[in-house]
């Protein structure tokens, strides 16, 4: 008779200690699922505003060419503060050899970057702003003028 107590005793706390691990396996399956789903996120927002800083950069460009002597051109565009929850930085690259300028969009928690590719026409300086207000200036007194992203 003693040996039937322990048996459902024993079959009491194997069955608990199986479920734990399956809970456990599954609470952490789900972390990982969660955090990479945030970073794929994270990636398509902050393309996303490299695209339409992008887009400011070729306007900035064709109303200054078509500025007829007036070559003062400033685009002001809101984006949010933080994209899933992360501060974020936009960065003009210029044109290295063979390689064209492009807008660079990066986070740092977690460590995201998107980068967009802009036309050859396009002279950028290298200039970096927070996120946020993003204004795209365009600057005529150097040789050649160029375009930069500032605070709005």
């Amino acid at each position: 008779m003693t040996d039937r107590a322990v048996s459902s005793a024993l079959n009491y706390a194997l069955t608990l200690a199986i479920a734990t691990l399956l809970v456990t396996g599954l609470l952490i399956a789900g972390i990982d699922f969660v955090e990479a789903r945030q970073d794929q996120v994270l990636r398509t927002e902050l393309a996303v505003i490299g695209e339409q800083v992008a887009a400011d950069l070729d306007r900035a460009n064709r109303l200054a060419a078509a500025g007829d002597g007036t070559t003062a051109v400033w685009i002001n565009q809101s984006f949010p503060e933080r994209v899933a929850g992360a501060r974020y930085w936009v960065r003009l690259e210029p044109e290295t050899g063979s390689e064209p300028p492009r807008v660079v969009v990066e986070a740092t928690d977690p460590a995201v970057t998107a980068a967009v590719r802009l036309k050859q026409t396009v002279t950028v300086a290298e200039s970096r702003t927070d996120g946020g207000d993003v204004a795209v200036v365009y600057n005529d007194s150097g040789d050649p003028s160029t375009l930069e992203v500032a605070d709005g």
